[in-house]
């Protein structure tokens, strides 16, 4: 029996070492795969360099052209400066002599704009002799430019600036003000006349709700059937886990006609919630286990398929399964 027992041991240590190999073959492999893979990064990497300088190259080039061009453009722009200078020059001398004649024009013209003292009342036959001089000034005037109008006084311009305010207006708006007031008072008093408490609007809301009233509904008429599923869990004592999972699917079963199953079960302090979540997650559990016991189970190893892809697979398995059982320890 000793003989046989040494016989398996080695036999399965040589699987074992088989497959240490074949794994560290494959990683010999990738390795080999991602050292080709970083040399040819690496020459695209260069070449990205060698275009990159060849492109700086032709840009410090043309903005080499561009500083030229924007140098000639100044040289020749102060070139003609001094061109500009003369002609401008030459023109505020020509205009000098018009300006002249205008300043001396309205100064002869100042006189004649101010109003004389008012003169005692003439006789009848010296109304040819006053008009005579006004006929002179009259014809001076269309002989020249016309001169702008006079300032207005300083008073004027206040009175005009200020508003004026219209008491027909004044009383309309004031009316118009006092009946929006009056709408506002009545709508606000309408509106807040129903609304006494936020709970009162919290708890109306509520009872229009279907969904809350559908809980209230199973929590009024499944009382006697909750408390009996309650002392089921209570009692359950199982020493077989196929046990635990057929009792936690009848639990599931019977508490599906259950609206929202939290919130029905929440108005029942009684029910063992602890106690029905540990059976949930032992049946958990063994469910997964179950279908990691049936896919090892069913691996059969494929000649045709890749070595790669089926040791892959053993090693998905193999952290499913410790997974699994890090969880039920």
């Amino acid at each position: 029996m000793p003989i046989d027992d040494d016989d398996s041991r080695i036999a399965f240590l040589r699987k074992e070492l088989e497959a240490a190999m074949a794994w560290n073959n494959l990683l010999e492999k990738e390795n080999e795969d991602l050292k080709q893979e970083v040399g040819r990064l690496k020459a695209q990497v260069s070449t990205l360099k060698a275009h990159d300088n060849e492109r700086k190259s032709i840009l410090w080039k043309k903005l080499q052209n561009s500083m030229d061009s924007a140098n000639a453009d100044k040289f020749q722009q102060k070139a003609t400066v001094p061109s500009e200078i003369a002609v401008k020059s030459i023109a505020v001398e020509i205009l000098k002599p018009a300006d002249d004649f205008l300043k001396s024009a309205v100064e002869k013209r100042k006189p004649a704009r101010t109003p004389p003292p008012p003169p005692p009342p003439p006789p009848p036959p010296s109304k040819p002799t006053t008009s005579a001089p006004s006929h002179k000034v009259h014809d001076y005037k269309v002989q020249t430019a016309p001169p702008p109008p006079p300032p207005l006084p300083s008073n004027l311009l206040a009175r005009s600036k200020a508003v004026r305010r219209v008491p027909e207006v004044v009383e309309f708006y004031r009316l118009l003000m006092k009946r929006d007031s009056q709408k506002e008072n009545k709508t606000s008093q309408i509106g807040t006349s129903p609304v006494i408490n936020p709970r009162n609007m919290i708890g109306e809301i509520e009872n229009r709700s279907t969904h809350i009233l559908a809980i209230k509904s199973d929590v009024e008429n499944q009382g006697e059937f909750i408390n009996s599923l309650a002392r089921a869990v209570e009692t359950a004592d199982f020493t077989d886990i196929y046990d635990v999972e057929a009792f936690v699917k009848w639990l599931d079963g019977e508490l599906s006609c259950l609206v929202d199953e939290r919130a029905v079960l929440k108005h029942f302090p009684r029910w063992p919630e602890r106690k029905a979540d540990a059976l949930r997650e032992a049946a958990f559990a063994y469910r997964g286990l179950k279908n990691l016991e049936s896919e090892v189970s069913s691996f059969n190893d494929n000649p045709k398929q890749l070595l790669n892809q089926s040791l892959r697979r053993i090693f998905r398995i193999a952290r499913q399964a410790s997974i699994y059982i890090q969880r039920a320890l």
